[in-house]
């Protein structure tokens, strides 16, 4: 053989080899670097789900506190409803002061429950955006796992 065919081949195996490590290598790299995005959105899959539970868990404590309160407030209600009844509509006066008292609760009550509802709602739609957060990583988490052939 000649030597400008053995210099050819020796070129063309060295830049198909090269060509071989490069792929590899690139290929290596991307699959490193999906791993490492999986990783990272699981830890912060991880902490939404940890924020969701506790956002959760707050919103059903406040709202039962709150239909506990709904409760009291009823039940000061009916108090007032029975001394208007007594003198048929009008408070006995040797009561007056004892219905007032009542009623006095009763308004302070009421104020309390509206305060206390508007909480809820604004707590309801800072949850609500916790756990949309949450649900997006979920979805990009499966997107990355399916694109890369991993069922999880």
């Amino acid at each position: 053989m000649k030597g400008w065919v053995k210099i050819a081949l020796g070129v063309a195996l060295a830049a198909s080899s090269l060509a071989v490590l490069v792929q590899g290598g690139s290929r290596f790299m991307d699959q490193r670097n999906t791993a490492a995005e999986i990783t990272r959105l699981r830890e912060d899959l991880y902490r939404a789900r940890v924020t969701s539970d506790r956002c959760r868990n707050s919103l059903a404590v406040s709202e039962a506190s709150l239909q506990g309160l709904t409760a009291t407030i009823d039940s000061l209600r009916s108090r007032v409803d029975s001394f208007e009844a007594l003198g048929g509509g009008s408070v006995p006066t040797d009561r007056y002061g004892e219905y007032l008292s009542v009623f006095d609760s009763y308004n302070d009550s009421v104020a309390v429950w509206e305060v206390r509802s508007e909480r809820l709602l604004t707590a309801e739609a800072s949850c609500r955006a916790v756990i949309e957060e949450h649900n997006g990583l979920r979805d990009s988490i499966q997107s990355i796992l399916s694109g890369a052939g991993i069922t999880g």
